[in-house]
């Protein structure tokens, strides 16, 4: 049998750096989602935890200047690098996966809440993940069946060339079944219910209390033949909408051809979200207050940002500055292949940090990769020399 001694070190916390941006980032997130008490206390201890001990996408921090780089600040005393039975890591708040699990972990708590929240501190993320998965995958593969409606439950707000978008109304009698028709045909979770016409039971119960006490407003972006291809949650407060969501089919980013649409409603609305993964995943950015696609970013700061959510965003944006170009370098050295503005200069960088983009580079040298690899050819930059070793391959 194992003693204590040897439980207490299995079940020892992984060391995260910024553990303290990731409850603040919580609670935030709890605050703005109008979350009850139940879904935030498990979000903050229950989904903490997990972050902290299973997230599998992080990165290792093995130097304070990394430290500086990550958490803007000098590390504290605790941080030692140098202490190679300690690892330390850094947890991106920005990364998709960590969007996501949220998501679905408050939306499935968040269907349940008042019924089993006597149950939530025993629930573990996998398992609510499993659950989450199972029943969208039921969702799927059920016959879609719902009844149609007089659509008098919807009201036109906008129009888009041969598109329109429509807004659910909150005091209608139909709101469950228009909610209903827009999940079967979307084929996400907006209106699942275990009765429809009562709207009682499922995530849709959730959602439709949502938007009978106008907390949250839901949009769909139709075609001449009311047929939906974006669904749109906004909240309203102060005056002014702020995106919650924007879901295309089965809960992925609208499609290339309505993304115009969805940009010329957000600018008719005014809407604003300072960073939002759903908008990042359509190619499009919230900047000096109007939505723009990504290929319209001319401010080099925004640029840089954007590369730090996803550096294949480089192959989008105009006219990128030299520095830009160096960021998406270093932050994704395979880009550089594809890249036309790169320099000799960079693609020897990158080639430090990836070895094996040696046969995938196109080079204005007078040598070949074969001759550069087995050090042959010595290439000087500026007053500092490289000389490529022949590569060895350990890991792939």
């Amino acid at each position: 049998m194992m003693n204590n001694i040897q439980k207490k070190s299995l079940n020892r916390g992984r060391n995260v750096v910024n553990i303290e941006a990731l409850k603040i980032n919580i609670k935030k997130y709890a605050n703005e989602k109008k979350l009850s008490l139940a879904v935030s206390s498990w979000l903050e201890k229950s989904f903490l935890r997990w972050m902290i001990n299973s997230f599998p996408y992080f990165q290792t921090v093995q130097t304070k200047e990394h430290y500086k780089v990550l958490i803007k600040e000098n590390p504290p005393v605790w941080f030692l690098p140098e202490n190679k039975q300690m690892i330390f890591i850094y947890i991106d708040i920005k990364h998709s996966k960590f969007q996501e699990v949220l998501d679905k972990c408050s939306e499935f708590l968040g269907s349940r809440d008042k019924k089993i929240e006597h149950k939530f501190p025993r629930m573990k993320v996998e398992q609510i993940l499993l659950k989450w998965e199972e029943e969208h995958q039921r969702m799927l593969r059920r016959e879609k069946f719902y009844k149609e409606t007089s659509t008098e439950g919807l009201e036109r707000v906008f129009d888009f060339e041969n598109m329109h978008i429509v807004k659910l109304r909150s005091e209608h009698k139909e709101l469950s079944l228009e909610m209903a028709r827009e999940s079967a045909l979307m084929q996400h979770c907006l209106g699942e219910f275990d009765d429809d016409v009562l709207g009682e039971g499922g995530y849709g119960e959730y959602y439709l209390k949502q938007i009978q006490n106008k907390t949250l407003e839901v949009y769909s972006l139709r075609d001449e033949k009311n047929m939906p291809h974006a669904t749109i949650s906004l909240y309203h407060e102060k005056g002014k909408y702020q995106l919650e969501q924007i879901k295309g089919k089965q809960n992925e980013p609208p499609i290339a051809k309505y993304v115009a649409p969805c940009v010329a409603f957000f600018n008719f609305l005014d809407v604003s979200y300072a960073y939002h993964s759903d908008t990042l995943e359509m190619g499009v950015v919230y900047l000096e207050g109007k939505t723009r696609k990504i290929e319209e970013v001319e401010d080099e700061d925004m640029q840089q940002f954007l590369l730090t959510y996803n550096s294949s965003f480089i192959h989008l944006l105009p006219n990128p500055s030299k520095a830009t170009l160096w960021l998406a370098s270093l932050r994704n050295p395979a880009c550089v292949a594809k890249l036309e503005e790169s320099t000799d200069m960079m693609k020897v960088a990158s080639l430090l940090q990836y070895p094996l983009l040696m046969l995938k580079l196109k080079w204005g040298l007078p040598s070949t990769p074969k001759e550069l690899s087995k050090g042959q050819v010595k290439y000087k930059i500026k007053e500092r020399l490289f000389s490529f070793m022949k590569l060895r391959v350990g890991r792939v």
